[in-house]
Protein backbone atom coordinates (compact mmCIF):
# COMPACT_ATOMS: atom_id res chain seq x y z
CA UNK A 1 0.00 0.00 0.00
CA UNK A 2 0.98 3.39 -0.63
CA UNK A 3 -0.06 6.65 0.96
CA UNK A 4 -1.87 8.93 -1.48
CA UNK A 5 -2.68 12.41 -1.95
CA UNK A 6 -6.21 13.44 -3.13
CA UNK A 7 -7.93 16.18 -5.27
CA UNK A 8 -11.10 16.73 -6.51
CA UNK A 9 -10.90 19.10 -9.75
CA UNK A 10 -12.52 20.76 -12.59
CA UNK A 11 -12.51 19.73 -15.86
CA UNK A 12 -12.41 20.85 -18.82
CA UNK A 13 -15.44 19.72 -20.27
CA UNK A 14 -18.93 20.58 -19.05
CA UNK A 15 -21.19 18.70 -15.94
CA UNK A 16 -17.83 16.76 -15.50
CA UNK A 17 -15.48 16.68 -12.17
CA UNK A 18 -11.58 15.27 -12.54
CA UNK A 19 -10.84 13.02 -9.06
CA UNK A 20 -6.66 12.95 -9.01
CA UNK A 21 -4.95 10.46 -6.60
CA UNK A 22 -1.29 11.13 -6.36
CA UNK A 23 1.10 8.84 -4.77
CA UNK A 24 2.84 10.38 -1.99
CA UNK A 25 6.49 11.40 -2.85
CA UNK A 26 9.73 10.05 -1.35
CA UNK A 27 12.30 12.77 0.02
CA UNK A 28 15.72 11.75 0.67
CA UNK A 29 18.45 14.18 0.32
CA UNK A 30 17.89 16.20 -2.83
CA UNK A 31 16.09 13.75 -4.62
CA UNK A 32 12.18 12.80 -5.06
CA UNK A 33 10.80 9.81 -5.79
CA UNK A 34 7.13 8.62 -6.46
CA UNK A 35 5.96 5.52 -5.65
CA UNK A 36 3.24 4.91 -8.37
CA UNK A 37 1.52 7.02 -11.46
CA UNK A 38 -1.52 9.69 -10.79
CA UNK A 39 -4.60 8.04 -10.42
CA UNK A 40 -6.95 10.38 -13.07
CA UNK A 41 -10.95 9.62 -13.35
CA UNK A 42 -13.67 11.93 -15.30
CA UNK A 43 -16.64 11.88 -13.20
CA UNK A 44 -19.50 12.51 -14.98
CA UNK A 45 -22.08 14.60 -12.51
CA UNK A 46 -25.24 12.86 -12.34
CA UNK A 47 -28.31 16.05 -12.41
CA UNK A 48 -31.74 14.12 -12.60
CA UNK A 49 -34.32 16.85 -11.97
CA UNK A 50 -31.89 19.45 -12.31
CA UNK A 51 -30.43 21.57 -15.04
CA UNK A 52 -26.75 19.90 -16.64
CA UNK A 53 -23.53 21.68 -15.13
CA UNK A 54 -21.50 24.01 -16.99
CA UNK A 55 -17.66 24.26 -16.98
CA UNK A 56 -17.23 24.36 -12.92
CA UNK A 57 -15.36 27.63 -11.88
CA UNK A 58 -15.41 27.41 -8.03
CA UNK A 59 -16.15 24.91 -5.73
CA UNK A 60 -16.59 24.85 -1.77
CA UNK A 61 -16.70 22.00 1.03
CA UNK A 62 -19.59 21.98 3.09
CA UNK A 63 -19.56 18.87 4.92
CA UNK A 64 -18.31 15.36 4.73
CA UNK A 65 -18.78 13.75 1.33
CA UNK A 66 -20.90 17.22 -0.05
CA UNK A 67 -19.49 20.31 -1.61
CA UNK A 68 -21.49 23.49 -3.11
CA UNK A 69 -19.92 24.02 -7.07
CA UNK A 70 -20.47 27.29 -8.87
CA UNK A 71 -20.34 26.87 -12.86
CA UNK A 72 -20.15 29.46 -16.30
CA UNK A 73 -24.02 29.14 -16.08
CA UNK A 74 -24.43 31.13 -12.36
CA UNK A 75 -25.62 27.73 -11.52
CA UNK A 76 -24.64 27.07 -7.41
CA UNK A 77 -25.34 22.92 -7.32
CA UNK A 78 -25.03 21.22 -4.14
CA UNK A 79 -22.89 17.79 -5.07
CA UNK A 80 -23.06 14.72 -2.78
CA UNK A 81 -19.36 12.30 -3.32
CA UNK A 82 -18.51 9.43 -2.72
CA UNK A 83 -15.84 8.81 0.51
CA UNK A 84 -12.11 9.46 -0.80
CA UNK A 85 -11.45 5.66 0.65
CA UNK A 86 -14.39 4.00 -1.43
CA UNK A 87 -13.29 1.03 -3.74
CA UNK A 88 -15.56 1.52 -6.28
CA UNK A 89 -15.59 5.79 -6.86
CA UNK A 90 -19.88 6.52 -8.00
CA UNK A 91 -20.12 9.35 -9.90
CA UNK A 92 -21.12 12.85 -8.04
CA UNK A 93 -25.45 13.58 -8.31
CA UNK A 94 -27.18 17.02 -7.50
CA UNK A 95 -29.41 17.35 -4.49
CA UNK A 96 -29.96 20.77 -4.60
CA UNK A 97 -29.34 23.94 -7.12
CA UNK A 98 -29.85 27.59 -7.59
CA UNK A 99 -29.46 29.85 -10.65
CA UNK A 100 -28.00 33.36 -9.79
CA UNK A 101 -29.26 36.17 -11.61
CA UNK A 102 -25.98 37.97 -12.98
CA UNK A 103 -25.12 40.94 -15.75
CA UNK A 104 -23.55 39.78 -19.02
CA UNK A 105 -19.94 41.06 -18.28
CA UNK A 106 -20.34 39.08 -14.49
CA UNK A 107 -17.51 36.73 -13.04
CA UNK A 108 -17.23 34.68 -10.19
CA UNK A 109 -15.32 36.57 -7.90
CA UNK A 110 -15.48 33.58 -4.68
CA UNK A 111 -17.43 30.68 -3.01
CA UNK A 112 -16.24 30.42 0.07
CA UNK A 113 -18.03 27.97 3.13
CA UNK A 114 -19.63 29.09 6.50
CA UNK A 115 -21.77 27.80 9.22
CA UNK A 116 -25.02 26.94 7.53
CA UNK A 117 -23.48 26.65 3.76
CA UNK A 118 -21.78 28.80 1.43
CA UNK A 119 -21.64 32.32 0.24
CA UNK A 120 -21.53 33.29 -3.08
CA UNK A 121 -19.88 36.34 -4.65
CA UNK A 122 -19.77 37.87 -8.41
CA UNK A 123 -18.16 40.52 -9.34
CA UNK A 124 -21.30 43.36 -9.62
CA UNK A 125 -21.47 42.95 -5.68
CA UNK A 126 -23.97 40.33 -5.83
CA UNK A 127 -23.71 38.68 -2.31
CA UNK A 128 -26.03 35.12 -1.58
CA UNK A 129 -26.00 32.96 0.82
CA UNK A 130 -26.76 29.30 -0.31
CA UNK A 131 -27.95 27.16 2.70
CA UNK A 132 -27.45 23.80 3.97
CA UNK A 133 -31.17 22.85 3.56
CA UNK A 134 -32.04 24.36 0.28
CA UNK A 135 -32.82 28.45 1.05
CA UNK A 136 -30.68 31.07 -0.45
CA UNK A 137 -31.23 34.76 0.08
CA UNK A 138 -29.21 37.76 -1.33
CA UNK A 139 -27.99 41.16 -1.46
CA UNK A 140 -25.79 43.82 -2.99
CA UNK A 141 -22.51 45.43 -1.68
CA UNK A 142 -19.94 47.78 -3.00
CA UNK A 143 -18.54 46.52 -6.35
CA UNK A 144 -16.83 45.52 -8.43
CA UNK A 145 -15.63 42.57 -6.16
CA UNK A 146 -12.73 40.12 -6.94
CA UNK A 147 -12.11 37.96 -3.72
CA UNK A 148 -13.59 36.44 -1.19
CA UNK A 149 -11.89 34.68 2.23
CA UNK A 150 -14.03 33.26 5.10
CA UNK A 151 -12.10 30.59 7.75
CA UNK A 152 -13.20 27.81 10.00
CA UNK A 153 -11.42 29.50 12.96
CA UNK A 154 -14.81 31.65 12.85
CA UNK A 155 -17.04 30.25 10.41
CA UNK A 156 -19.83 32.76 11.02
CA UNK A 157 -17.78 35.34 9.18
CA UNK A 158 -16.27 36.04 6.00
CA UNK A 159 -14.27 38.83 4.22
CA UNK A 160 -14.68 40.79 0.75
CA UNK A 161 -12.41 42.91 -1.17
CA UNK A 162 -12.07 44.36 -4.83
CA UNK A 163 -11.56 47.50 -7.29
CA UNK A 164 -12.08 50.66 -5.02
CA UNK A 165 -13.42 48.05 -2.34
CA UNK A 166 -11.18 47.70 0.45
CA UNK A 167 -11.25 44.35 2.81
CA UNK A 168 -14.00 44.52 5.03
CA UNK A 169 -15.72 41.74 7.43
CA UNK A 170 -19.25 40.91 7.24
CA UNK A 171 -21.18 38.97 10.36
CA UNK A 172 -23.24 36.40 7.66
CA UNK A 173 -26.48 36.30 10.37
CA UNK A 174 -26.67 40.23 10.12
CA UNK A 175 -25.60 40.54 6.91
CA UNK A 176 -28.45 38.68 5.24
CA UNK A 177 -30.93 38.03 8.29
CA UNK A 178 -32.04 41.23 9.00
CA UNK A 179 -31.10 43.59 5.50
CA UNK A 180 -34.42 45.04 4.52
CA UNK A 181 -35.20 46.04 8.10
CA UNK A 182 -31.91 48.15 8.54
CA UNK A 183 -32.59 49.36 4.85
CA UNK A 184 -36.22 50.87 6.12
CA UNK A 185 -34.27 51.81 9.25
CA UNK A 186 -31.45 54.08 7.76
CA UNK A 187 -31.92 54.53 4.23
CA UNK A 188 -30.29 52.94 1.29
CA UNK A 189 -27.40 55.80 1.13
CA UNK A 190 -24.63 55.40 2.93
CA UNK A 191 -22.98 57.49 5.05
CA UNK A 192 -18.92 58.03 5.13
CA UNK A 193 -17.47 55.70 7.39
CA UNK A 194 -20.33 54.45 8.77
CA UNK A 195 -20.40 50.52 8.30
CA UNK A 196 -22.79 48.75 6.20
CA UNK A 197 -25.53 46.49 7.28
CA UNK A 198 -24.07 43.06 8.39
CA UNK A 199 -20.55 44.92 7.94
CA UNK A 200 -18.14 44.50 11.44
CA UNK A 201 -15.07 45.48 10.51
CA UNK A 202 -13.49 48.08 7.46
CA UNK A 203 -9.97 48.07 6.62
CA UNK A 204 -8.13 51.68 6.00
CA UNK A 205 -5.80 52.28 3.01
CA UNK A 206 -2.51 52.84 2.48
CA UNK A 207 -0.90 56.29 3.82
CA UNK A 208 -0.05 58.48 0.41
CA UNK A 209 3.04 58.31 -0.88
CA UNK A 210 6.22 60.88 -0.96
CA UNK A 211 3.83 62.73 -3.99
CA UNK A 212 0.73 62.95 -1.75
CA UNK A 213 -1.15 61.03 -3.88
CA UNK A 214 -3.48 58.45 -2.58
CA UNK A 215 -2.78 54.92 -3.16
CA UNK A 216 -5.27 52.96 -5.80
CA UNK A 217 -7.45 50.30 -4.09
CA UNK A 218 -7.39 46.95 -5.98
CA UNK A 219 -7.59 43.33 -3.94
CA UNK A 220 -6.88 40.45 -6.31
CA UNK A 221 -6.67 37.82 -3.95
CA UNK A 222 -7.64 37.43 -0.08
CA UNK A 223 -6.87 34.88 2.43
CA UNK A 224 -7.11 34.67 6.64
CA UNK A 225 -3.55 33.48 8.64
CA UNK A 226 -3.99 31.38 11.59
CA UNK A 227 -6.20 33.68 13.77
CA UNK A 228 -9.28 35.36 13.37
CA UNK A 229 -7.76 38.49 13.41
CA UNK A 230 -5.18 38.39 10.67
CA UNK A 231 -5.56 38.55 6.78
CA UNK A 232 -3.43 38.92 4.25
CA UNK A 233 -4.37 40.26 0.47
CA UNK A 234 -2.68 40.06 -3.07
CA UNK A 235 -3.13 43.19 -4.60
CA UNK A 236 -3.06 44.58 -8.10
CA UNK A 237 0.15 46.66 -7.53
CA UNK A 238 2.12 43.70 -7.16
CA UNK A 239 2.09 43.76 -3.14
CA UNK A 240 0.76 41.34 -0.09
CA UNK A 241 -0.78 43.24 2.31
CA UNK A 242 -0.96 42.37 6.19
CA UNK A 243 -4.44 43.24 8.36
CA UNK A 244 -4.43 43.25 12.02
CA UNK A 245 -8.52 44.08 13.06
CA UNK A 246 -7.16 45.17 15.98
CA UNK A 247 -6.87 47.84 14.57
CA UNK A 248 -7.73 49.39 10.90
CA UNK A 249 -4.19 50.43 8.64
CA UNK A 250 -2.80 47.73 7.47
CA UNK A 251 0.53 46.50 9.55
CA UNK A 252 2.72 45.64 6.59
CA UNK A 253 2.61 45.81 2.44
CA UNK A 254 5.61 43.71 0.97
CA UNK A 255 6.64 43.98 -2.87
CA UNK A 256 6.51 40.73 -4.24
CA UNK A 257 5.30 40.03 -7.63
CA UNK A 258 7.47 40.42 -10.47
CA UNK A 259 4.73 40.96 -13.57
CA UNK A 260 1.17 41.80 -12.64
CA UNK A 261 -0.32 41.68 -9.31
CA UNK A 262 -0.53 39.40 -6.69
CA UNK A 263 -3.22 36.96 -8.41
CA UNK A 264 -2.85 33.96 -5.76
CA UNK A 265 -1.85 33.66 -2.67
CA UNK A 266 -2.84 30.72 0.30
CA UNK A 267 -1.15 30.38 4.19
CA UNK A 268 1.46 27.44 4.47
CA UNK A 269 2.93 25.74 7.85
CA UNK A 270 4.23 28.20 10.61
CA UNK A 271 4.61 32.00 9.18
CA UNK A 272 4.71 30.80 5.56
CA UNK A 273 3.02 32.30 2.79
CA UNK A 274 2.29 30.94 -0.59
CA UNK A 275 1.71 33.35 -3.65
CA UNK A 276 1.79 34.05 -7.11
CA UNK A 277 1.83 36.68 -9.40
CA UNK A 278 0.63 36.88 -12.95
CA UNK A 279 3.35 35.44 -14.74
CA UNK A 280 4.78 32.32 -13.85
CA UNK A 281 6.59 33.49 -10.54
CA UNK A 282 5.09 31.27 -8.04
CA UNK A 283 7.30 31.83 -4.09
CA UNK A 284 7.18 31.21 -0.35
CA UNK A 285 7.09 34.47 1.62
CA UNK A 286 8.09 34.32 5.51
CA UNK A 287 5.45 36.55 7.41
CA UNK A 288 7.70 37.54 10.12
CA UNK A 289 10.11 39.62 7.89
CA UNK A 290 8.42 39.67 4.84
CA UNK A 291 11.25 38.32 2.42
CA UNK A 292 11.09 35.39 -0.01
CA UNK A 293 12.13 32.11 1.35
CA UNK A 294 12.39 29.92 -2.23
CA UNK A 295 10.78 30.27 -5.53
CA UNK A 296 9.63 27.25 -7.87
CA UNK A 297 11.76 28.01 -11.27
CA UNK A 298 10.78 25.32 -13.31
CA UNK A 299 7.16 26.56 -12.96
CA UNK A 300 6.45 27.51 -16.85
CA UNK A 301 2.65 29.00 -16.68
CA UNK A 302 0.73 30.93 -14.84
CA UNK A 303 -0.94 29.61 -11.50
CA UNK A 304 -4.82 30.52 -10.90
CA UNK A 305 -5.51 28.64 -7.58
CA UNK A 306 -3.43 27.28 -4.79
CA UNK A 307 -4.24 24.76 -2.09
CA UNK A 308 -2.20 24.42 0.86
CA UNK A 309 -1.43 20.62 1.91
CA UNK A 310 -1.62 19.80 5.75
CA UNK A 311 1.16 17.54 7.17
CA UNK A 312 0.60 13.90 7.39
CA UNK A 313 0.44 14.16 11.49
CA UNK A 314 -0.73 16.30 13.85
CA UNK A 315 3.23 16.51 15.44
CA UNK A 316 5.46 19.66 15.15
CA UNK A 317 7.21 20.30 11.54
CA UNK A 318 11.03 20.98 12.71
CA UNK A 319 12.18 24.23 10.56
CA UNK A 320 14.17 22.92 6.86
CA UNK A 321 11.91 20.20 6.69
CA UNK A 322 11.09 19.12 2.94
CA UNK A 323 7.85 18.04 2.61
CA UNK A 324 4.65 18.11 -0.33
CA UNK A 325 3.18 21.28 1.08
CA UNK A 326 1.06 23.03 -1.98
CA UNK A 327 -0.87 22.01 -4.97
CA UNK A 328 -1.69 24.37 -7.90
CA UNK A 329 -3.89 24.45 -11.28
CA UNK A 330 -2.37 26.82 -13.86
CA UNK A 331 -2.99 28.32 -16.57
CA UNK A 332 -1.58 25.21 -18.72
CA UNK A 333 -4.68 23.26 -17.55
CA UNK A 334 -2.46 20.92 -15.22
CA UNK A 335 -2.97 20.36 -11.73
CA UNK A 336 1.01 20.19 -9.82
CA UNK A 337 1.97 19.07 -6.23
CA UNK A 338 5.31 20.81 -5.16
CA UNK A 339 7.53 20.92 -2.58
CA UNK A 340 7.96 22.74 0.49
CA UNK A 341 10.61 23.86 3.13
CA UNK A 342 9.48 24.70 6.68
CA UNK A 343 10.60 28.36 7.37
CA UNK A 344 14.01 28.95 9.68
CA UNK A 345 13.32 29.89 13.27
CA UNK A 346 13.33 33.43 14.19
CA UNK A 347 16.50 33.71 15.70
CA UNK A 348 18.45 32.55 12.79
CA UNK A 349 21.57 34.24 11.02
CA UNK A 350 22.96 33.84 8.21
CA UNK A 351 22.22 32.96 4.23
CA UNK A 352 19.49 30.49 4.72
CA UNK A 353 21.50 27.87 2.30
CA UNK A 354 20.73 24.58 0.79
CA UNK A 355 17.94 22.72 -0.30
CA UNK A 356 15.42 24.96 1.30
CA UNK A 357 16.12 27.93 -1.41
CA UNK A 358 14.39 26.54 -3.90
CA UNK A 359 11.12 24.40 -4.71
CA UNK A 360 10.44 21.25 -6.99
CA UNK A 361 7.47 20.10 -8.82
CA UNK A 362 6.95 16.86 -7.66
CA UNK A 363 3.86 15.63 -10.25
CA UNK A 364 1.77 16.47 -12.63
CA UNK A 365 -1.62 16.17 -14.18
CA UNK A 366 -3.48 17.72 -17.26
CA UNK A 367 -6.21 18.35 -18.38
CA UNK A 368 -7.56 19.94 -16.02
CA UNK A 369 -9.94 22.74 -15.98
CA UNK A 370 -9.35 25.99 -14.95
CA UNK A 371 -10.99 26.95 -11.85
CA UNK A 372 -10.65 26.32 -7.39
CA UNK A 373 -9.93 23.03 -6.61
CA UNK A 374 -10.28 21.36 -3.43
CA UNK A 375 -8.15 18.82 -1.04
CA UNK A 376 -9.64 15.57 0.03
CA UNK A 377 -7.17 14.18 2.08
CA UNK A 378 -4.51 11.29 2.74
CA UNK A 379 -5.59 7.63 1.64
CA UNK A 380 -4.17 4.51 0.39
CA UNK A 381 -4.17 2.67 -2.55
CA UNK A 382 -2.38 -1.00 -3.60
CA UNK A 383 0.42 -0.44 -5.52
CA UNK A 384 0.55 -1.14 -9.27
CA UNK A 385 4.23 -2.81 -10.51
CA UNK A 386 5.42 -2.22 -13.71
CA UNK A 387 6.36 -5.36 -15.82
CA UNK A 388 10.04 -6.22 -15.32
CA UNK A 389 11.79 -5.87 -18.94
CA UNK A 390 12.93 -9.19 -20.48
CA UNK A 391 16.61 -11.05 -20.17
CA UNK A 392 19.69 -9.78 -22.53
CA UNK A 393 19.59 -13.62 -23.60
CA UNK A 394 15.59 -13.61 -24.68
CA UNK A 395 16.26 -10.60 -25.96
CA UNK A 396 19.09 -11.66 -28.58
CA UNK A 397 17.19 -14.80 -29.25
CA UNK A 398 13.98 -12.67 -30.21
CA UNK A 399 16.28 -10.60 -32.72
CA UNK A 400 18.09 -13.56 -33.79
CA UNK A 401 14.76 -14.98 -34.93
CA UNK A 402 13.74 -12.05 -36.71
CA UNK A 403 17.09 -11.84 -38.74
CA UNK A 404 16.30 -15.06 -39.83
CA UNK A 405 12.61 -14.39 -40.99
CA UNK A 406 13.54 -11.65 -42.56
CA UNK A 407 16.64 -13.65 -44.66
CA UNK A 408 13.86 -16.68 -45.30
CA UNK A 409 12.22 -13.69 -46.86
CA UNK A 410 14.35 -12.66 -48.69
CA UNK A 411 15.14 -15.98 -49.83
CA UNK A 412 12.04 -16.68 -50.99
CA UNK A 413 11.64 -13.65 -52.66
CA UNK A 414 14.86 -14.72 -55.12
CA UNK A 415 13.27 -17.64 -55.85
CA UNK A 416 10.24 -16.47 -56.87
CA UNK A 417 11.94 -13.91 -59.27
CA UNK A 418 14.16 -16.72 -60.41
CA UNK A 419 10.87 -19.33 -61.19
CA UNK A 420 9.13 -16.24 -63.38
CA UNK A 421 12.43 -14.76 -65.33
CA UNK A 422 14.49 -18.75 -65.77
CA UNK A 423 12.67 -20.28 -68.67
CA UNK A 424 13.11 -17.04 -70.83
CA UNK A 425 17.05 -17.42 -69.69
CA UNK A 426 17.45 -20.94 -70.66
CA UNK A 427 15.95 -20.28 -74.48
CA UNK A 428 18.54 -17.24 -74.90
CA UNK A 429 21.15 -18.84 -73.89
CA UNK A 430 20.23 -22.67 -75.25
CA UNK A 431 20.25 -20.57 -78.79
CA UNK A 432 23.20 -18.78 -78.03
CA UNK A 433 25.04 -22.44 -77.75
CA UNK A 434 23.23 -23.97 -81.00
CA UNK A 435 24.85 -21.00 -83.09
CA UNK A 436 28.03 -21.12 -81.57
CA UNK A 437 28.12 -25.16 -82.30
CA UNK A 438 27.33 -24.65 -86.01
CA UNK A 439 30.25 -22.07 -86.58
CA UNK A 440 32.59 -24.05 -85.16
CA UNK A 441 31.71 -26.91 -87.25
CA UNK A 442 31.55 -24.71 -90.85
CA UNK A 443 35.10 -23.65 -89.90
CA UNK A 444 36.27 -27.88 -89.28
CA UNK A 445 34.98 -28.25 -92.77
CA UNK A 446 36.64 -25.46 -94.24
CA UNK A 447 39.78 -26.31 -93.12
CA UNK A 448 39.84 -29.93 -94.42
CA UNK A 449 38.93 -28.74 -97.41
CA UNK A 450 41.95 -26.96 -97.40
CA UNK A 451 44.37 -29.72 -96.23
CA UNK A 452 43.15 -32.20 -98.65
CA UNK A 453 43.93 -29.80 -101.34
Amino acid sequence: MVSTLNFLAPSLYPNTLVDVSFAQPTFSGVNVSMADEPVVRHLSVKYGQYQALGGIRRMASCGENRIIAADDKFQVSTLELSPVDAEAVCPPSVILQQTIKARSKDTWAGLVPVEDGAISAISSGLLTHHSISGDSSSRSVSSPLACLASTPLDPTRFALGGKEVDISIWDVERTFGSFDVAMAEHGAKRKKNVLEVGQVWQAKNMPNNYLKLRPPIYHLALSWLDTPDALVSGTKMGTVRRFDTRQRKPVADWKVAREGGVACLVPGAQDELFFSDRSNYLGSLDLRTGKVLYSYSSLTATPHHLVSLPPLDSSPIAPGTKRTGLASISSDASIRIHSSTTPPPKDFKGNWEGEGKKGEIVGLVGGIGLGSFLWRGYGEREVVEMKDKKEDGEERDESENEEEVWKGMDEVQDESMASEFGSDGDEEDGGEDKEESESENEERQASRKKYSR
